[in-house]
């Protein structure tokens, strides 16, 4: 069990640490947004990039903070029966739905990602969006990378679950 509960820890601190990190990419989008539209309407002179770098960092901070947010239980849950039960049916509930659900299902994803990013960088691919063009497959390579981060904290809330219905206690 403590090595189990050592592993939950150390994904715990990766998805924390990585929160601290993509905080500071909200902090850069809000400053690209914000010379977009001080050049747009105050200068007249929009810019021809900030678009694609706006949906890039927005997409990056999504993607990479989805395992902060599984960690911090902060996805949209129905719990209307569920907030009833015990600890312990529902550790064996989210047990049953990661099985199912959330490992097939994010697993497919990862699996599908690799060869589309792959794809991305052996074509060099651009984007098409603005007519700026700038390369887009660095910022595909993240998709693969936070669905990874995502089914790693996955494996964590799972062994969390798994230990308090074998008995071992609370795990946070």
């Amino acid at each position: 069990m403590n090595i189990l509960r050592g592993l939950i820890k150390t994904i715990d601190a990766v998805s924390e640490a990585t929160g601290k990190v993509i905080i500071w990419l909200v902090m850069l989008l809000t400053a690209v947004i914000g010379y977009e539209i001080f050049s747009r309407y105050l200068l007249n002179q929009p810019t021809k990039w900030a678009f694609d770098l706006s949906y890039m960092i927005g997409g990056t901070f999504f993607l990479l903070g989805e395992a902060w947010t599984l960690k911090k239980r902060q996805h949209v849950r129905i719990d209307i029966l569920y907030s009833r039960f015990s600890k312990r049916t529902r550790a064996m509930i989210d047990i049953c739905l990661y099985l199912v659900f959330f490992f097939p299902l994010w697993g497919g994803i990862l699996y599908t990602l690799i060869p589309y990013v792959a794809f991305s960088w052996e074509m060099g691919e651009r984007s098409m969006q603005g007519y700026w063009q700038p390369i887009i497959y660095p910022f595909k390579t993240v998709m693969p990378i936070g669905v990874a981060m995502l089914l790693l904290q996955g494996v964590a809330e799972f062994l969390r679950n798994l230990i308090l219905v074998c008995g071992g206690g609370e795990v946070r």
